[in-house]
């Protein structure tokens, strides 16, 4: 079962049908343009784990193949953004051996993958690269930004430090704040990426492209932002390197998560999202569109 339902600005839902209908709008005007209605209210029909599922726990999927959902399109404005620069990079398919929104398949599952194209310092190799738009605080996760506050003493124009002559603290030398960025490539955070990317590598190397490197092109919603600079993250786009998993390991993660969603839908139950899939709980505060079905499911 798809989303069904728009919720409204006054919190109030309508049927999205309704909605996308000429003059079907329940408020006294419209929250937001009919086109992106439109392309916000659509989600693909459940067709079975795909590589993109993963990170999103069986629950989840699950609870979205088979219950009707509401959708805030507050909450979809930079998912629509992703959508919208996918789809103008994909006209450049087919040029200059590039290979866009490419759809791919086997016995197992199938998806679509982003952008195949000629590594250019490698013959007869290919480079994978899928496509993200994130805010500033998961592409320093990502790359492995760590940012720690500290005190800096401040300095006189002779290169003393300043002493407090009134407060609590009086007598001790003034400090002020200080975040220290460093880089630390073990500590990015690319488990669903590596999981995801090295899948569309074995859809293409099962067809004979051989592929020397897989990476994420990230673009930074709040880029060039005080706080994007704050965490580190200095830059508008980054290109950032996947490592190659094993074979085995890719295809006996998504073997086990099909299972458990095969399962739910022939028992109906279904474990709960662990740390990793419900971002330590806070995607069930806030950011789960099902998430009032899968208190259901509890009780």
């Amino acid at each position: 079962m798809p989303a069904t339902k728009f919720m409204c600005p006054d919190s109030e839902t309508i049927e999205i049908a309704k909605c996308l209908e000429v003059g079907g709008c329940r408020m006294p005007e419209r929250c937001a343009t009919l086109p992106y209605l439109r392309l916000i209210g659509f989600d693909r029909e459940w067709k079975g784990v795909s590589p993109s599922s993963a990170g999103n726990g069986p629950r989840s999927l699950y609870l979205k193949a088979t219950r009707d959902y509401t959708i805030d399109p507050q909450d979809r404005v930079w998912a629509a953004f992703g959508t919208s620069t996918h789809e103008k990079l994909s006209i450049h398919s087919f040029t200059n051996n590039v290979l866009s929104e490419e759809r791919l398949s086997d016995e197992k599952m199938q998806g679509i993958a982003d952008c195949l194209e000629v590594d250019e310092t490698q013959d007869n190799r290919h480079i994978l690269t899928d496509y993200k738009t994130w805010g500033s605080y998961k592409v320093a996760k990502a790359i492995g930004i760590m940012s720690e506050k500290t005190d800096e003493p401040v300095l006189d124009e002779g290169g003393k430090s300043v002493i407090l002559k009134s407060g609590k603290n009086i007598g001790k030398a003034k400090t002020k704040k200080k975040t220290i960025i460093t880089v630390d490539p073990s500590k990015a955070d690319l488990k669903g990426e590596e999981l995801q990317l090295n899948r569309y590598r074995l859809f293409f190397e099962r067809y004979g492209f051989k592929i020397s490197k897989i990476q994420i092109q990230v673009v930074s919603r709040d880029g060039g932002t005080y706080i994007a600079k704050s965490r580190g993250v200095d830059k508008n786009l980054y290109i950032i390197p996947i490592k190659i998993l094993p074979d085995d390991e890719v295809l006996s993660f998504y073997n086990s998560l099909s299972l458990e969603v095969a399962e739910a839908f022939e028992t109906g139950r279904i474990r709960k999202c662990n740390e990793w899939e419900s971002w330590e709980g806070r995607r069930c505060e806030g950011f789960c569109e099902v998430a009032e079905f899968c208190k259901e499911m509890e009780g």
